[in-house]
């Protein structure tokens, strides 16, 4: 780990080493659907602020409790969510949706194709309701680095959320060389001639 900030008791800040890049990860925890405006205003701001100052090129993404439900109806924003989300949308999975938007991210969890039971994320204590509120974000640009986003229900994490993983596989294109590079290498090769004349009589 490269860097680790907590920011406040809902939003820590860590920034990992890879092969090809830095991974900047944000994990939150989001008040409650029921919370106040002022206090999920007040989280969204932290968050938006943070979120600004990661670099542009970093793999941006944030993951964790968001406490908000995207839906299974992704068509009224194609730019963040994928089909295979769950349930129907609530205010926080607005406010979540607006942030992600904004950045320029994507909601990992809808873009995989699993089972009801592997969408879940969270279990009321009667185990009459569950919901998927835990979610994992990743910048738009970066949306084919994760290979896989799902819950696993046979962890015990001694919570009535269950385990949610990423499997991410970071890929960097070749750079494509431009006629601007060729032109380059024409005017380098005669130098190279004149330092190395032909041994020929």
């Amino acid at each position: 780990m490269l860097k680790w900030t907590p920011i406040n008791e809902m939003i820590l800040f860590a920034r990992l080493p890879t092969t090809h890049t830095k991974l900047p990860v944000i994990v939150c925890y989001a008040p409650t659907n029921e919370a106040d405006d002022d206090v999920k205003n007040s989280f969204y701001e932290t968050l938006q602020a943070v979120t600004k100052d990661v670099p542009k090129h970093d793999v941006l993404c944030v993951s964790g409790d968001l406490n908000g439900k995207v839906g299974a109806d992704h068509k009224y924003c194609l730019e963040v969510l994928g089909p295979h989300g769950l349930g129907q949308i609530n205010e926080n999975g607005a406010l979540l949706v607006d942030f992600a938007l904004s950045n320029n991210l994507v909601v990992g969890g809808t873009l995989f194709e699993h089972k009801n039971e592997y969408k879940y994320t969270w279990t009321s204590p009667d185990g009459s309701t569950r919901n998927q509120i835990d979610h994992f974000l990743i910048a738009r640009r970066w949306r084919t680095i994760p290979l896989d986003v799902r819950g696993y229900r046979g962890a015990d994490a001694q919570s009535d959320h269950m385990l949610m993983i990423a499997h991410m596989q970071i890929k960097l294109r070749a750079q494509k060389k431009t006629q601007q590079d060729l032109k380059k290498l024409l005017m380098v090769l005669p130098k190279l001639f004149a330092a190395y004349p032909s041994s020929e009589a």
